[in-house]
């Protein structure tokens, strides 16, 4: 990755950070007229709670309904933000479940600038986990990426097009989402502890997702070279590996490919250089893997010392 590309990422300074929505439990029954009244809350219903002969209610809560768009870039404002939801709601003791913190920029090449990126550090996520939802959301009419996720019981991971998908009405062009699930501790203890440790363990995974993306890419070709030439997808190696770009994230990883596809080392090596030559490849190393997932860190810290 090209040093000056990385250090854009490190220091955007458009960037706010700051919780999107969160959801939980009241072990109460709540007024649901004043709740829905309430400008922060979202959504609100009584429910049953289980094996128990008890109520409680569930509320969606999104912290910016009058921020204008923006995200409360400071965890002393959530908490303000809570505390008067809480007492208007009559609310003692809250259970967070579902917390979602957000990571956006104001910068409008930055989505297509980093997507590849985002695709890499999601993927190591995802193969930490074995994750089976894996997402690659794309434009109905022009096939190009909206949204990158990975989801399972605990946690999901979404990168996306915030301008698209708010059709342009955001203030942000972009946003990474970490979103907590069945949350049974404290916030702090699960942004600053239990996604700390996933990230820390989603680098572990760098080789292994190339060797994933290469395999699934290998069978790919050789089944389209195995059809009629009339049939096939891919006229030649150079028109694949322009299909795959995105999926390619080193130039040992692009040797290995083409190793697979049945080239020598020696051809392997000499085939990798000619592409990386004539035509644009970006790579990465696991330095530019590990430089974002400490930034994001960095970032997480600094939210919740505000």
């Amino acid at each position: 990755m090209d040093k000056k590309k990385r250090l854009a990422y490190l220091k955007e300074i458009d960037a706010h950070v700051g919780f999107h929505t969160g959801n939980g439990i009241a072990p109460q029954v709540l007024d649901l007229k004043k709740a829905n009244d309430n400008d922060f809350v979202t959504n609100c219903n009584i429910r049953k709670v289980r094996n128990e002969d008890e109520q409680e209610t569930y509320l969606r809560i999104n912290p910016n309904r009058n921020n204008k768009g923006y995200i409360l870039t400071e965890y002393t404002a959530f908490k303000e933000v809570m505390k008067d939801v809480f007492e208007e709601l009559a609310i003692n003791d809250f259970k967070w479940k579902r917390v979602d913190m957000s990571f956006n920029t104001m910068d409008n090449k930055y989505y297509p600038n980093y997507t590849k990126l985002n695709r890499l550090l999601i993927a190591c996520i995802a193969n930490s986990s074995n994750d089976k939802n894996t997402y690659d959301t794309k434009n109905f009419w022009n096939g190009k990426t909206k949204s990158l996720a990975t989801k399972n019981q605990l946690r999901e991971v979404e990168f996306y097009d915030k301008a698209d998908e708010s059709q342009n009405r955001s203030p942000y062009y972009s946003r990474l989402e970490l979103r907590s699930v069945r949350m049974k501790e404290s916030i702090e203890h699960e942004f600053l502890k239990v996604w700390f440790d996933r990230l820390d363990d989603a680098v572990k995974e760098f080789e292994a997702v190339q060797d994933r993306f290469n395999h699934s890419m290998a069978e790919l070709y050789l089944e389209d070279l195995s059809r009629k030439k009339r049939d096939r997808e891919f006229m030649s190696v150079n028109s694949f590996l322009m299909t795959r770009r995105d999926y390619i994230f080193t130039s040992n990883q692009m040797k290995k490919l083409l190793m697979l596809l049945g080239y020598t080392e020696e051809k392997a090596n000499n085939k990798a250089s000619n592409f990386k030559k004539y035509h644009n490849i970006e790579y990465f190393s696991l330095e530019d893997l590990k430089a974002i997932v400490t930034d994001i860190k960095e970032k997480m810290i600094e939210y919740f010392s505000k």
